[in-house]
């Protein structure tokens, strides 16, 4: 009886070990099978389209008024499947080796992409607008950059806000295929093109018009600078950069003579006598803007003379004949008078020696001010007062000098871009609060002495034809040679009208032999470009295209 018991217990175990196995068994096939048709259906899933890949969509970089400077220009991209249809209707707008081209590229079977000139409507050719990011005509080169070929921003707006401007997104044209991979026939392929990538990105403060009149003047300067800016807001106009650039032949200026790749409106460089306004604005601060002295064509300080450019003598000087006649002997003495701790105070306000990021991931060169500890040494200061010596600036930085004197004593940080685009909302870019460094009683004095400079000084040459204007020339030493002669750098700092300024305007020239008109003359050639625009928006004229206006 036990032993019965025994076996019918053993079997029972048996049995309950059997099945326990078995069910393993079947989860473990179970497991494998789903995993194998898991495989099998993403296998399928790759094999049930055939993409075809039209190009790679970018955010737009826009002037102030929504102007397009990237993606401005467009090309019609037609996938053309191998069907006779489709072939009669290629054949009708393409010819030639175009045409021979797409011919044999269709006997793979497959459908292949041309360029066509017009929309195609017939069964088995599909359309889409493909945008070209980058072109030999882009406005502002320096301050918009260029692309790497995996659309990856390498320099200026477009590396600062590649962030903005990239996408993964690509133009596709996507046919449906069977489980060989063969295209179903009679199905229209899924044409991918999100415009709404295209339609974002970023906001300049440039003007594509005004942008197109620096340009035609500062082909006139080999290698140099022009800025033109709001006189109240600091928001830049146009930026140019001279030598220019190609950005879609990069290759050929990587290693080119004069660097063309660098954008000298933000590089710094001696700036010479265009720093005397700051040097003016110290001391009418301080009180000592009644200052007098007898220019005799040099003066000594501490064991050498220093000479003015007027070697003969610029005789009795005020401050604002100092400034007109850009006295050098007479800036030593009221820098004197005045003292370097002003001075450098002044400076320091205007942000001069500081980088200055005209938007995000975009910056000046800080160039470089004197140590205060080293102007008590007044053949430092005598140097300092004249724009030489440690002094260096960019053309950019500039601005806030001459912003702040065209707007009652204050000015804001000049700024390049208005804000990024999403979804079509603006996100503002947020320069900053103005500064003030002078009164506005100062800056008035001031814009008629710089009147003064045009009217019957050293910047004659600078006088527009059409409008008023006041500014300040330069011609800063170097202290560098070539062929035994120094090279000297032009500056004309300015703004117009002379009365209620609304531009500012920076002239810079790298090498004053390099350059086929003064600074002065740019100048005001822009000016009256400028002003015969207002004329014509003023009239409802159409101003699209500023290279419409007459060269001088």
């Amino acid at each position: 009886m036990r032993a019965k018991t025994f076996g019918a217990a053993f079997s029972r175990r048996s049995a309950g070990c059997f099945f326990i196995m078995m069910a393993l068994f079947f989860s473990c096939i179970l497991r494998v099978a789903v995993a194998a048709t898991s495989d099998y259906a993403e296998v399928q899933k790759q094999q049930s389209s055939y993409r075809l890949t039209a190009g790679k969509a970018r955010g737009t970089i826009y002037d102030r008024n929504m102007v397009p400077l990237t993606n401005s220009e467009s090309k019609i991209i037609a996938a053309v499947s191998p069907t006779p249809r489709a072939i009669t209707a290629i054949s009708g707008v393409l010819s030639g080796e175009e045409l021979e081209g797409v011919l044999e590229r269709l006997k793979s079977g497959k459908p292949v992409l041309c360029e066509v000139p017009e929309i195609i409507d017939c069964d088995g050719i599909a359309c889409t607008t493909v945008y070209e990011h980058n072109s030999s005509d882009t406005p502002a080169i320096h301050l918009i950059g260029y692309t790497d070929s995996d659309s990856r921003g390498v320099s200026g707006l477009e590396k600062a806000y590649d962030d903005i401007l990239y996408s993964d997104n690509e133009i596709s044209f996507v046919y449906t295929t069977d489980g060989k991979g063969e295209i179903l026939k009679g199905i229209s392929p899924e044409t991918q093109n999100d415009t709404s990538v295209t339609a974002g990105g970023v906001v300049t403060t440039l003007d594509v018009n005004i942008q197109s009149v620096a340009e035609q003047a500062a082909q006139k300067i080999e290698r140099g600078a022009v800025v033109i800016a709001d006189a109240k807001t600091s928001e830049i106009y146009a930026m140019v950069s001279r030598p220019d650039f190609d950005c879609t032949e990069i290759s050929e200026y990587l290693e080119a003579d004069g660097s063309p790749l660098l954008n000298r409106a933000l590089a710094a460089y001696s700036v010479g006598s265009v720093f005397k306004p700051c040097v003016a604005a110290a001391g009418i601060e301080a009180g000592k803007g009644g200052f007098t002295y007898t220019c005799t064509g040099s003066c000594k300080i501490i064991d050498r003379y220093f000479r003015c450019h007027n070697l003969s003598g610029h005789g009795h000087m005020n401050l604002k004949s100092g400034l007109a006649d850009s006295c050098n002997t007479f800036f030593y003495n009221f820098a004197f008078l005045v003292g370097g701790e002003a001075i450098y105070n002044t400076a320091s306000a205007l942000n001069f020696g500081k980088s200055i990021d005209i938007c995000d991931g975009l910056s000046t060169y800080s160039g470089s001010l004197p140590r205060l500890d080293t102007l008590s040494n007044i053949a430092f200061l005598a140097n300092f007062s004249i724009g030489q010596g440690e002094l260096l600036l960019s053309p950019v930085s500039m601005l806030t000098l001459y912003c702040a004197i065209a707007s009652d004593g204050t000015y804001s940080i000049p700024s390049a871009v208005k804000g990024t685009l999403t979804d079509g909302s603006l996100t503002p870019y947020e320069s900053g609060s103005r500064t003030k460094v002078m009164s506005s009683e100062t800056a008035a004095l001031l814009r008629g002495y710089l009147a003064a400079v045009i009217k019957e000084g050293t910047g004659t040459s600078a006088k527009p034809q059409t409008v008023s204007a006041a500014g300040k020339t330069a011609t800063a030493q170097t202290g560098k040679y070539e062929n035994g002669v120094e090279i000297c750098q032009g500056w004309f700092c300015g703004f117009f009208p002379a009365e209620e300024p609304k531009y500012t305007v920076i002239v810079f020239s790298e090498d004053t032999s390099r350059q086929s008109a003064s600074c002065g003359e740019v100048f005001a050639e822009i000016a009256d470009k400028i002003a015969s625009l207002e004329s014509l928006t003023e009239n409802g004229e159409d101003t699209e295209a500023a290279e419409k206006l007459p060269e001088e």
